[in-house]
């Protein structure tokens, strides 16, 4: 994202990788499939088309509290949490508009509080030799931690519980050293719990500084109180603690002789009275099991469900794919994660179940056009419902001075980006034509049509023309990427938008009889595009250039301006254009398994070093946004090769907000690692921008054309992967399709 700023089946416990899980024949048997006779003597080796929780299960990896490293977030469908760099450590519990362990406003602010973490004997866990080693398993429902400290071996689970405002651990202590041990836990707990309601949230969550605390020794928990709005937050353990000391630390004694464990619960309710909020804190840790359970259940059905016509979760689904390819299912169902962490359904949004930008701490309720719509076709298949409801919302904000919306006020918020427009009518395009809903276009949002808005959008960038030279001006770098100081006012990529936005909008104006209309926008798309070909390109280098308001050019190297000129203007690029970006992108942009964004030769390489638009890595959305230009002007063996390297950074979990190329940070078991949040790197656990390689390997892998009115065609490159790949279930305008190697046909494939 752009930023500003079980034993069962699923058991995490379990030692089992995805690839052994899925090797047991009997596993695979019972998932849905679409067999081909070729295949069916070997179905043990066939990736499942719908993913258990196993499935997206991230590896297993070891960390040192001092290292750099993405920490994961867990979920529900009301809000998310962070783990911190320990063993039992929570943080950014945030239910919009509710919040604990956020950035207290304080002088000298220690930022995002942290709660429940763990003193061993009087003594920081983490301090201990081995304490502040962690290994970390994210799982689309839970967390899984472990360390050994002191001949004791922790594993912790941290879950959200389903449709609840609760944060829960389950906290295991195994005595591994052989003789019997005396052990005091003390559980340190903070809270800052807060309700905003009344205004936006925009970066971080918000705390107050002065809870007030009170001890309730027969529960074994404490309240915290809210004195500056109305909200509570009770924590506390089951077996009750002993006692509470130092007025927030929670400390529970044991004896575990050799091989021995004890379980600890560990529960945060959150509501806006301390009663209701008891309560609920009571029947949670009386029915601690149950909530583990259902927590499983919930998310192994909502997972079903968007692979499901029909389903109850989504107002759509998103297609099964078959394969018996790894990478090829990694690109896949990895994109589709970052799907499933942005969604929120909660009863405190202004417009239903949505969308966010970021899964993570930092923007914790907003919705940005930009990224929303280079994952577009994937939500307008999986969610159309819910993206149509974005649109509307962005239509009646004014997205030209503002970045993103809040889900709780529905208001906008931010500086602007320059990219709104094209963004907004991009939504647009692939809600119309999957669900082929063009009644909508009559539709009055606020004081104007849903088409008069996308006319505006398209052709509001010739109020940006301030300086004469036939092209918007988009402003700074906080209007643009933010981290690179030459891409600024009048840039290609930007404007490139603007020839697609013209050539659709008019589209549709010729289904609604407004010929003259359409006619003038295609004929001021055409002179808006040879203007940039002519302006801004950089001839024989393959780059683009800025134009400046005094007339004069920065030369820029980044990939931007390729994906974007090969999104939107396609058409429009000279044979030796095409060739000359394919050498720019091989030669300065490509790493074997990620890319750069910016040039390492570009001479502002220096300014920011921010991974997600700099010479360091990428942001989750360049690379297959890459790969779809690429696939139009390459050979494809060679771009499927470079996606083959692309599918191992699946392995940390959902694509992150930016990844690292390998040359700058040794790759996280053979993928491109995950970028930290810590500055200066400032990027989130995850983005809905890594679900645009479920739309790249859709459009791209498949080739899938979805007209408007013209039908589903296919031009299909799955030989590079799995020449038996197969899509089923695509939903096109009320109609299920499946593709193959040898296109589309209706319905099942034939013979399954």
């Amino acid at each position: 994202m752009e930023s500003f700023k079980s034993k069962r089946k699923n058991d995490p416990a379990t030692p089992m990788s995805r690839r052994s899980f899925l090797e047991l024949g009997a596993a695979g048997a019972i998932l849905p499939r679409v067999a081909s006779a070729a295949s069916s003597a070997r179905t043990e080796h066939i990736r499942p088309d719908i993913p258990s929780l196993a499935d997206l299960a991230s590896d297993e990896f070891t960390h040192r509290f001092i290292t750099l490293y993405a920490v994961a977030a867990a979920q529900n469908e009301w809000g998310y949490l962070k783990v911190t760099k320990s063993v039992a450590g929570i943080t950014s519990i945030s239910f919009p508009p509710f919040a604990c362990c956020g950035v207290p406003t304080m002088p000298w602010s220690p930022g995002f509080l942290l709660t429940c973490e763990i003193f061993l004997n009087g003594r920081i866990l983490m301090a201990y030799e081995g304490g502040e080693r962690v290994t970390y398993k994210w799982f689309p429902h839970r967390i899984v931690r472990q360390c050994r400290a002191q001949g004791l071996h922790f594993t912790t689970q941290t879950f959200m519980p389903s449709r609840q405002r609760a944060a829960a651990e389950e906290i295991k202590v195994t005595n591994e050293s052989g003789e019997r041990r005396d052990i005091t836990l003390a559980f340190d707990l903070r809270a800052g719990v807060t309700v905003q309601k009344d205004k936006p949230w925009f970066v971080d969550s918000p705390a107050e500084a002065d809870n007030r605390r009170t001890w309730e020794p027969s529960h074994g928990c404490l309240i915290f109180e809210a004195q500056h709005s109305r909200a509570v937050a009770v924590q506390g353990l089951v077996p009750r603690p002993v006692r509470c000391q130092d007025g927030r630390m929670l400390v529970c004694e044991f004896s575990l002789g050799p091989g021995e464990s004890k379980v600890l619960q560990y529960l945060n309710v959150i509501d806006d009275e301390p009663r209701s909020a008891l309560e609920s804190y009571s029947r949670g840790q009386a029915g601690f099991g149950s909530l583990l359970k259902q927590n499983e259940d919930t998310f192994s059905s909502l997972i079903r469900s968007a692979f499901t016509p029909g389903n109850p979760d989504f107002s759509g689904h998103l297609p099964q794919l078959h394969t018996r390819d790894e990478s090829l299912w990694k690109l896949y169902y990895t994109g589709f994660t970052n799907l499933l962490a942005a969604r929120r359904a909660s009863p405190d949004s202004s417009y239903g179940t949505t969308y966010l930008t970021l899964a993570g701490q930092v923007l914790p309720t907003l919705s940005f056009p930009w990224d929303t719509s280079l994952t577009s076709l994937s939500l307008a298949m999986l969610d159309p419902a819910a993206l149509r409801r974005l649109i509307e919302a962005w239509f009646i904000q004014p997205m030209d001075r503002h970045l993103a919306t809040d889900y709780v006020t529905g208001k906008a918020v931010g500086p602007w980006y320059g990219v709104n427009d094209m963004a907004i009518v991009r939504c647009a395009y692939n809600y119309l034509r999957v669900s082929g809903d063009f009644p909508w276009l009559d539709k009055p949002v606020g004081e104007k049509t849903a088409l008069e808005h996308l006319f505006d959008h398209a052709t509001h960038w010739k109020k940006l023309d301030t300086h004469g030279h036939g092209l918007g001006d988009y402003g700074g770098m906080q209007n643009l990427l933010e981290v690179v100081s030459t891409y600024v006012h009048e840039v290609a990529g930007m404007n490139a938008g603007n020839v697609f936005s013209m050539r659709f909008v008019a589209q549709l104006l010729e289904k609604h009889g407004d010929s003259l209309r359409a006619a003038q926008l295609r004929r001021e798309a055409k002179a808006l595009a040879d203007r940039i070909n002519r302006r801004l390109y950089v001839q024989g280098k393959g780059y683009w250039k800025c134009e400046l308001p005094d007339g004069t050019f920065n030369k820029v190297r980044h990939c931007y301006d390729l994906l974007s000129m090969l999104d939107n203007m396609f058409a429009d690029l000279s044979a030796n254009q095409k060739k000359e970006m394919s050498d720019f992108f091989w030669r300065e942009l490509h790493d074997p398994l990620w890319m750069h964004a910016l040039s390492p030769k570009d001479a502002d390489a220096t300014w920011n070093i921010r991974p997600d638009h700099s010479w360091l890595g990428a942001y989750a959305g360049w690379p297959p946004m890459t790969a779809k230009g690429l696939y139009k002007i390459d050979d494809s063996q060679r771009v499927a090769e470079w996606l083959k390297g692309l599918a191992k950074a699946g392995n940390q979990g959902p694509f992150g907000q930016a990844h690292f190329v390998e040359t700058v940070w040794p790759p996280a078991h053979g993928g491109a690692t995950k970028c930290p949040e810590d500055a200066p790197y400032l990027t989130d656990w995850a983005c809905i921008a890594g679900g645009c390689f479920v739309d790249m390997v859709m459009e791209s892998v498949f080739g899938i054309n979805l007209t408007l009115d013209d039908g589903i065609k296919a031009t299909p490159r799955v030989d590079d992967f799995d020449p038996g790949a197969t899509l089923v279930n695509l939903n096109y305008q009320g109609t299920n399709y499946s593709l193959t190697r040898a296109g589309v046909e209706k319905g099942p494939i034939s013979g399954s």
